[in-house]
């Protein structure tokens, strides 16, 4: 008659259920750095335009003060009024992506339309815009208001870093069966190498000399990431520092 083998089934759900909470402490300790992350860096990014709106209203309130400084002054109160407003919408853009409550509404959509209504949107800029889509281009079967934030995303970071006013370029094609892919193409900063790996990174901002001046949320790429994969499409650079960057992102094409 075989040997039995009595099996120990309470100190082995003991030691199951050990690791369990290990793994969900660690998990909720994780999380937490992340939230405290998040916190200090929105702190960062409300403190500049707080500072500057208390200092202008401060200085708008005195009676003697010029026409010529008050105006001054109300651009500047403009200017962060409107800085704030846009991280707020950002921020609100990727919390409902990470959520799922961002829920893409895709039609059918034609780039080329889509590339204009978005470019007219910077006529007030005076860089120099080249097209470069491809003829009889498939439409894609998309979200057109995440794929027009996308664009547009792209598209002001390439006029913010080309100071010089270099032409930008914007395209598509067809890069395999069944996928459309757009870009925007600069001949600006570019991009430090040891940047690059963090540039999709929420709040990251290219820390550089020849950009300090340049303001921004350090959200619109990460926003890009998120809004593009909820097409189910993919994003992607390639950049070299001191001579440009071109961004991509690739699209469902539809059938016909």
């Amino acid at each position: 008659m075989p040997e039995q083998v009595e099996i120990d089934l309470t100190e082995s759900t003991e030691a199951g259920l050990v690791q369990t909470l290990f793994q969900e402490n660690q998990t909720l300790r994780e999380q937490i750095a992340r939230h405290t992350e998040l916190m200090q860096l929105l702190t960062h990014q409300l403190a500049t335009p707080l500072t500057a709106l208390s200092g202008s209203v401060h200085l708008l309130a005195e009676t003697d003060l010029d026409a010529e400084y008050r105006q001054e002054f109300l651009g500047v109160v403009e200017q962060q009024i409107s800085r704030l407003q846009n991280l707020l919408q950002d921020l609100m853009a990727l919390r409902n992506a990470e959520t799922g409550s961002l829920e893409a509404k895709p039609s059918r959509v034609c780039i080329s339309q889509l590339v204009d209504e978005v470019v007219a949107g910077f006529q007030s800029h005076s860089h120099p815009i080249a097209y470069r889509i491809a003829p009889s281009l498939p439409d894609v079967w998309a979200d057109r208001w995440q794929v027009s934030q996308v664009l547009v995303n792209l598209l002001s970071n390439a006029i913010k870093y080309s100071p010089n006013r270099e032409p930008i370029e914007i395209g598509a094609e067809v890069v395999a069966p069944g996928w459309i892919q757009v870009w925007v193409k600069d001949q600006g900063l570019g991009i430090p190498e040891a940047a690059q790996p963090h540039l999709f990174e929420r709040f990251y901002r290219v820390k550089h000399r020849d950009r300090q001046n340049i303001e921004g949320t350090g959200l619109g790429l990460s926003l890009c990431k998120l809004l593009v994969e909820n097409q189910g499409g993919q994003i992607g650079f390639e950049s070299t520092h001191g001579e440009g960057s071109l961004f991509y992102f690739t699209l469902p094409a539809t059938g016909s």
